[in-house]
Order: C-alpha cells, then structure tokens, then sequence
C-alpha cells in the first residue's frame, strides 16, 4: 500500500504536492494542470483546474501498479465534493470515520467532511479507474452567488451554504445520461487550451445544476423519480436483449418495467433515448421483422408464426404486417417463393 498527502489547495497545489509526492513534474496548460503517472508507479494521469467562483475540477484516469491513497489533509475547510465514476470503482472515506464507501461505474457521491477533518481516496491496484470530482469552496461560491442563493428552495441548500463545514454529509446515487453526457465532453481532449478551459467551466456549472435537480428527485420514492440514470439505461439494453431472445414471452409494459425494477415513465423514455421509439411500437418492430424471417425460412403456417412471435390473432398479426410492408404475409412468401423460382430457372 503506498500513501500520498496532499496538503495544499487550490486544485494547481493539489497537482503540485501529488508530484511532489510521486517525485515527477507536471505540465501546464494555461491554468489546467497535468501530472502524468511515472511510469514505475501505473499509468494515466491526473489533471485539475481552478475556474473562479469557487468552483475546481479534478479528473483521474488512471491504473496503479500497487494499492494507493490519497489522503487530502489540510489544515482548512475542505471543498464540498460531487465525484463521478465512468469507469472501474473506486473507495471514499473521511478522514474522521474508518469505515469507506465504494463508488461503483456510474455512480457519484456528494461528500462534506466537517471542520478541518479531510478525505482519503483509495485505489485498488491494476484496476483502471476513471473518476471526475467537481470541487466548490462553499465560502467563494456563496459569496459570487449570494443573491440566486437566498432565493433557492431546495434540499441542498443548506448543504452549500455551510461556509464553515459545521456537517459531515454523505450522499450516493447513480447519476443520469444527461451527466453522463456531461462527463464524456468534459473528458475529451479534441480543444485547444483556451476553448478547452471555457468549455471546462460551462461544463462544471451544467453538472452542477443537473445534480442539484437529480438530488431532489433522488429523494423521491422510486415510482414518482423521472430522471434516468445511467445504470438503468443498462438494465433496458438488457430487457432489449432478453425481448429480442424470445419474442414468443409477451408481457405489458409494466410487467417489463416491474422485472427491471423501473416505473413505467423511466422504461418509456429509455426506449426513447436508444431506439427514439415507444417500447410496444419498438417490440412490434421486432415481431414484424422476426415473422418476415420465419415467412422467408420456414415452412411454418402463419398461425404458428402468430404464436411465435408473442402475437395470439393471426388476422391482428396480418393487418400490422401489411401496415409496414403494404403486402400482407401470405402475398410476402408467395411473391418471394416466385422469385426464387425465376432465379432457378
């Protein structure tokens, strides 16, 4: 197990004691920082910047070589934290509690430790992890936003202006497709220094205002909850799978919701965002597209066609076929059979 300390803020000290720590250089890149990982140590890097406004962003897409933690001690108030994972996991603690929480891929916590009391990440090593944390000094961020924030009715709001650390909080979730989004355009390096950094800053502004609605629906029960995490998302590409096995299962919407653990209104607009269609109008898709293949390559009746695809009314099963291929199935495998009968002859 290897330890490093990191005693210093803002986020260009950060990057500045972690190589101190690993005995490397950094390199700048107008205010971004990059430590590149010395290669005896694993691979990757760590990158931060400080916008103003109190707000900072620290990425770390890394792998090490053994078992590591950075314990941020600092003698002042820490910032308040949102940590993302897009990729391998990795485990928080606070410096006044032993015990750590694991953030899995495509989850984010919302950490605080109180007074001067600091946090320990941990590492596990040969494991890629790719994790970004969006860090506010509460004190600077209340006083640029001191107006919008009076007025703020939310949950979180006595959360953010609590300038003096009196509270430790801990909140886990899993965050939506719109940070997910977020993240990937935050992580990319297709921009130059200056277009990097102000996309940077309206980035770090957009995530926070998505999280700060997200806690809140967060704290609804789950059948009421309308954002969609990301971690659904891959529940639904599972359904899809399991559905497009199988299409002789028919089951209604809620029941497939039910079997993911999702409310209706979250397996409608999944089906939205990957397939831009309803989930019925989707599964008929399938159905259709599953009856022309067995039309083609089985001798089976339509009625046995009907039972395979999860249809029971052959005549129902007609009509949908004809309203996409303007032809109904019998004419389909007659016009095909014809046409393999030129070929041959």
């Amino acid at each position: 197990m290897k330890d490093l300390y990191v005693q210093s803020l803002p986020l260009k000290d950060v990057i500045l004691d972690l190589a101190k720590e690993f005995n490397c250089g950094i390199v700048e890149h107008c205010d971004e920082f990059v430590l590149e990982i010395p290669k005896e140590f694993g691979n990757g890097f760590i990158r931060g910047i400080n916008f103003g406004k109190g707000l900072g962003v620290i990425e770390y897409n890394c792998t090490f070589f053994e078992d590591l933690k950075i314990h941020f001690s600092l003698s002042q108030i820490h910032p308040l934290k949102f940590i993302f994972c897009s990729e391998g996991s990795i485990k928080h603690c606070f410096e006044e509690l032993e015990k750590a929480s694991t953030i899995e891929k495509y989850q984010n916590v919302l950490v605080a430790s109180s007074a001067f009391n600091g946090h320990i990440l941990h590492f596990e090593k040969n494991k890629k992890v790719h994790i970004n944390s969006l860090e506010i000094n509460r004190r600077e961020f209340t006083k640029y936003y001191s107006c919008s924030l009076t007025k703020l009715d939310h949950p979180l709001k006595p959360l953010l202006g609590d300038i003096k650390a009196t509270k430790l909080f801990y909140y886990q979730g899993n965050y939506s497709l719109q940070t997910a989004d977020i993240i990937t355009e935050m992580n990319t390096d297709l921009f130059s220094d200056f277009l990097r950094a102000i996309k940077l800053e309206s980035k770090a502004l957009e995530i926070l205002a998505v999280q700060i609605d997200q806690y809140a629906d967060d704290l609804k029960l789950n059948k009421n909850q309308s954002v969609i995490r990301k971690k659904e998302i891959e529940k639904i590409v599972e359904l899809t799978e399991e559905i497009n096995k199988d299409l002789s299962v028919s089951k209604t919407v809620q029941q497939l919701a039910d079997s993911i653990g999702i409310n209706i209104n979250k397996l409608q607009e999944g089906f939205k965002y990957l397939y831009n269609d309803t989930v019925n109008n989707y599964i008929q898709s399938l159905r259709v597209e599953k009856a022309k293949d067995l039309l083609i390559n089985s001798e089976l009746s339509i009625g046995e066609i009907t039972e395979k695809i999860g249809l029971s009314n052959p005549s129902y099963f007609s009509k949908i076929f004809k309203e996409k291929y303007k032809i109904t199935p019998n004419q389909y495998r007659q016009g095909k059979a014809n046409l393999e009968d030129k070929i041959d002859s």
